[in-house]
């Protein structure tokens, strides 16, 4: 995932006169508007570089029905969830499926299946999480829209 050294010294010293509280506040809302901002482009099947995913290389199920798009539920604030660290917040998915986003984020080899007669494939890289240009400039507008 891109590291995010986001903000410029500037506000980085604005947000810290901030009181606790008010700080935290802030770190919720622009995780909220970051959470939806990565969920969009989740569901358009892109990533943050703008490049579109690299397609499954089977789309149709046994019966013939085109199945459904990558990482269709995923994307749900049920799986991607903000959690308060010390640091301020981070934006992750569930214990359950951060191995499955792990592979696919790094383009690993993983089994298809959990079962130990599975075979093993090698997944491409697909970033589900990583911040984008507008996204970066949001953060920026977001505290400056606080401040004010």
């Amino acid at each position: 995932m891109a590291e995010l050294e986001a903000l410029p010294e500037h506000l980085n010293a604005l947000v810290f006169k901030l009181s606790e509280q008010e700080r935290k506040k802030l770190l919720m809302q622009v995780a909220r508007k970051i959470r939806q901002s990565q969920k969009t482009r989740i569901t358009q099947q892109s990533n943050p570089d703008g490049s579109k995913y690299i397609p499954r290389k089977n789309l149709r199920g046994r019966k013939g029905k085109i199945k459904q798009r990558m990482f269709n539920q995923i994307k749900n604030a049920k799986y991607l969830r903000i959690e308060k660290i010390e640091q301020g917040v981070a934006i992750g998915f569930n214990e359950r499926l951060s191995r499955i986003a792990l592979v696919h984020q790094e383009g690993l080899v993983d089994r298809v299946d959990r079962t130990s007669r599975s075979p093993t494939v090698k997944y491409a890289k697909r970033e589900l999480l990583g911040f984008t240009d507008a996204e970066i400039a949001l953060i920026e507008s977001e505290v400056l829209n606080y401040l004010n």
